[in-house]
Order: C-alpha cells, then structure tokens, then sequence
C-alpha cells in the first residue's frame, strides 16, 4: 500500500540570484535546477526575487525552469514584471528629489555612482573601486555621463534604482552614514561587499514579495525565501521560513530562521533535497 507523504510546509518559494542560486561564475547547478523542478512538480509557485535588472533576471529565471507567464522581482524589488515581459504588474520608481540627494551625497564623497532605468544603465566616470570591483559583463547598455545628477535633472528619467560602488572596506564606514543622511527617502541596503543600492521605501523586496502574496491568495506563513545579503533581509523576515544561503553578514543571519551553506556548496539545493 503506498505511504502518503506530508505535504509541503510551504505554497511559494522566493530565490534571490547572486549568491544564492547564481554562483561567481554566472552559472546554476544542475543540482538546483533539479530540485526546483521538483518543487514545481509538487505545486510549489516558484519565483526570483532579484536586485538584477529585468533582463538578467529574466536570463537565469528561465534556466531555473519557471514559466514565461510567471512573474519577476527585479531591481531589488522596484519592479514586478511577467518573464515573456507582456505585463508589468508593480512599478516604484525612485522619486526625482530623492534621487538628486543621494548622488549629491555620493559626489561629495567621490563615490561612484550608477543609475538604473528600465532596460539600461547611465553611469558617473569610473573610479578605482570600480575597475577592481566591477567584473559582471551580463549587464545592458551602459551609458557614461559626466555629471548624474545634471543628467537625470535634463533627462526627466525616473530611476529603478541608484547603486553606490566602493572598496568594502570603505563601505563599511560610510554605509551607517548614508542611511542616516537617506532616512525617509531612500531605502539603502548592501547586495554584494562592494556594492550599495538604493531604491524607493516601498520597492523592496519584502514589499513586492507581499504584493504578489496578496494577488495569488498566499499567506506569508506559507512562503519560504531564500538569500545571502542584506537586500535581501526584509524578505527573510517576511517569510514565514527565510533561509539565509551561506549569509554575507551577521544580520542576514539574525533574520533568518535556517542557515544553510553558502551557493558554492549547492545550499540550497541540499536543504530542499532533505525537506522535499
């Protein structure tokens, strides 16, 4: 007589990418491919929840199998977008004011800085930081100003998202500031040691998570997240199991309800091996 099985904890999974599921190399085992797959067999709705641009993100979701009907949190949750792109489903764009603060501020500290738009990326002068740090090659048009803050006001353009590149050390003495001198309008987290984004309070990933949460008819308590970095904090918290993958810092772990190893060792893919 066959022997039913529990079933899963959980109606929804939530993937961040880098560090998580993606590794250095831009690549996602077979292993964790296999083991989505599984979960979707189950019934189990599974997205990406990502800071990457639509693209990217569209790129790596389609290796790990989902639907081109489902949808994507990009930008860090700035955006909700379907995967064939025939619908964008939640946009929050970074308001103009805010925008010309933060790179006023970066400016004066001789920070690079980057803008992101829907499809493409205007950047300030490149910096040290930048030729050391900077090594993705998967990223679209970028385009070169001299001075951000001069274009977005001549431009009109209304920013995803802004991000801040600088050696992590360094990071780690301005970042407290920058959420100080940014508190109220801008959120700013850390997604890599070198890198600082910056978005909308209500384009987070937690939020955009919630919103998708609500349209399906899911419970929090039945979703299960997973994520390495501090972006991806809120959204551990959110869930009803967050899973922090090897953890960048002590406060992803804190938020976390498991920690597994990190991608490099296939996380993911052994702790949904043991639970499914």
């Amino acid at each position: 007589m066959a022997v039913a099985r529990d079933p899963l904890p959980f109606d929804l999974v939530a993937f961040d990418l880098d560090g998580t599921v993606l590794r250095r190399d831009l690549e996602i085992t077979d292993r964790t491919v296999s083991v989505v797959g599984r979960l979707r067999e189950a019934g189990v709705r599974v997205l990406v929840a990502t800071g990457r641009h639509f693209e990217g993100a569209r790129e790596h979701a389609a290796r790990l199998g989902l639907d081109e009907h489902e949808p994507i949190i990009c930008y860090g949750g700035s955006m909700v977008r379907r995967m064939d792109a025939s619908e964008t489903l939640l946009l929050r764009a970074v308001p103009t004011g805010s925008a010309l603060d933060a790179l006023r501020w970066a400016a004066e500290r001789g920070l690079h800085a980057r803008v992101f738009l829907d499809g493409r990326i205007v950047t300030g002068p490149e910096t040290p930081a930048v030729v050391r740090y900077m090594r993705r090659r998967d990223e679209p048009n970028v385009e070169v100003v001299e001075d951000l803050s001069s274009w977005l006001v001549q431009s009109g353009e209304r920013p995803l998202k802004l991000v801040f590149v600088d050696g992590p050390d360094e990071v780690e003495r301005w970042l407290g500031e920058a959420r100080d001198a940014l508190s109220g309008e801008l959120f700013v987290t850390r997604s890599l040691p070198h890198y600082v984004e910056l978005g909308n309070p209500e384009g987070t990933k937690a939020a955009a998570l919630g919103y998708l949460c609500r349209r399906f008819g899911v419970e929090p308590s039945r979703v299960a997240a997973f994520g390495d970095a501090d972006n991806d904090v809120d959204m551990l918290r959110f869930a009803g199991l967050g899973v922090a993958v090897g953890g960048m810092t002590g406060e992803v772990r804190a938020a976390a309800d498991v920690v597994v190893p990190p991608v490099g060792e296939d996380g993911v893919a052994r702790f949904l091996e043991e639970l499914i």
